[in-house]
């Protein structure tokens, strides 16, 4: 049965970071209607790997006709090298939005994990967070240095004019003046001025049940705590 495949083209690309660029695509009379959070699976084709899909959560909520995608790119990662290498007027087929991680409730406090381009999806959940009836809410947001951080100044904007918005950003660049080491370790600060929150968690799988295991020792019920779901498959024990 053949896949339910989408043809965007790049409206527009340039570098957020040394390793992460965006990707605009546009689908000319299409509404995209995905829930902020979901991922779309960009497929791949080479002589090497044969065809192939990689999810990518965008950036941006629904009801246009366009996407926006941060990726970053692995030195082994050829969907990434592919897409890295696309220019405006370019084809990408993707498989249209789905995924499960999304907000369950914008009327309780919240805390956003992520790590890397795990942030993508939160930017999206955000922005619907804010513009809803939110209560109190704490981004963590990990990264190797400065440089690193994807979307600083918009976080930055929404935390100066949300007052609720708390943003923190954790590097493992020791000569950063702010807070260092693994997101996981901060959690007592993101979860300390919450009621009852509900945790969101997206980055690599690692990272993810690590600190879906430090929020239950910290007291959060499993039904407070939500991913894509299939992390614990992917880690080796």
């Amino acid at each position: 049965m053949a896949l339910d495949l989408l043809s965007t083209t790049v409206a527009a690309t340039y570098s957020l970071t040394p390793r992460v660029r965006q990707l605009v695509l546009e689908v000319d009379g299409h509404t995209f209607t995905h829930t902020p959070g979901q991922h779309v699976s960009v497929r791949y084709e080479s002589e090497q790997d044969g065809v192939v899909y990689r999810p990518y959560s965008p950036v941006n909520g629904p009801g246009t006709d366009r996407l926006v995608l941060a990726v970053k790119q692995y030195d082994e990662g050829t969907c990434s090298v592919w897409l890295h290498e696309r220019t405006v007027g370019d084809t990408i087929s993707v498989m249209p939005p789905s995924g499960n991680l999304h907000l369950q409730d914008p009327a309780r406090d919240v805390a956003f994990l992520a790590t890397g381009t795990g942030l993508t999806p939160m930017m999206a959940m955000l922005e619907q967070y804010l513009a809803e009836d939110s209560e109190n809410a704490v981004l963590l947001y990990g990264e190797r240095s400065p440089a690193d951080l994807m979307y600083r100044p918009t976080l930055d904007r929404l935390s100066a004019s949300h007052p609720n918005l708390t943003v923190e950003y954790v590097l493992s660049d020791t000569s950063w003046n702010g807070r260092t080491g693994y997101v996981q370790d901060h959690l007592d600060s993101a979860l300390g001025g919450l009621d009852a929150p509900h945790a969101y968690i997206c980055g690599v799988p690692q990272m993810v049940v690590d600190t879906q295991s430090a929020l239950r020792d910290a007291g959060l019920p499993d039904d407070h705590i939500f991913s894509e779901g299939w992390e614990q498959g992917a880690v080796s024990n």
